[in-house]
């Protein structure tokens, strides 16, 4: 048997994206529904996001349509992308 180790991500801290998910233009549609992206530190997020206000709330996923590891809320500052970590049920 395999075992899968975490990168450990800070709750709370906002992450730059450096590889948004591809498709159109850069806005926060861009997360929305499922899609996969990268924060600093090269560690890949897939999951499924939906609009939450001027964020996107994305549930992270142990794969596309599994079951639910964090979640993440997404912002657009200044045009680059960031993503934090949150406590949320």
């Amino acid at each position: 048997m395999t075992t899968q180790i975490r990168q450990s991500v800070a709750s709370g801290k906002p992450y730059p994206v450096t590889a948004p998910p591809g498709g159109g233009s850069a806005s926060l549609d861009l997360f929305l529904g499922d899609a996969e992206f990268t924060i600093e530190g090269g560690l890949p997020i897939r999951g499924h996001g939906v609009r939450h206000g001027d964020l996107v709330r994305f549930h992270e996923k142990d794969h596309l349509g599994g079951k639910d590891v964090r979640v993440w809320l997404v912002a657009q500052r200044d045009g680059a992308f960031m993503a934090e970590s949150v406590s949320a049920f």
